[in-house]
């Protein structure tokens, strides 16, 4: 759900952020059916989703929802995180947000 975090991070490949995009709906080795570069942006979403859902932060901040939300929490958090990203987005980016999205 942190769409904005996995579009940041692709860069300005433009196969790379598509396949950062849609890499959520795309399961198994179903990758393998879309170009070499689209390829590389499902598997960078998975290794972005592996190194954030294993960091400690990342996991304090779902445990302290958890006790409401159940398992929607880690979707809560990538929202937030995203939102808190949005927010400072000229920290990050000269790209304006509003011509990215």
């Amino acid at each position: 759900m942190n769409f904005l975090a996995h579009i940041y991070l692709s860069g300005n490949d433009t196969d790379l952020i598509i396949g950062n995009f849609i890499a959520d709906g795309i399961k198994g080795k179903k990758y393998k059916k879309f170009s070499p570069g689209i390829q590389k942006g499902i598997l960078l979403h998975r290794e972005i989703d592996t190194f954030t859902d294993a960091h400690p932060i990342v996991r304090q901040s779902t445990k302290r929802l958890h006790k409401n939300y159940g398992h929607y929490s880690g979707i809560i958090v990538d929202i937030l995180y995203d939102h808190f990203l949005a927010k400072n987005w000229s920290r990050y980016s000269d790209v304006p947000l509003e011509i990215l999205c």
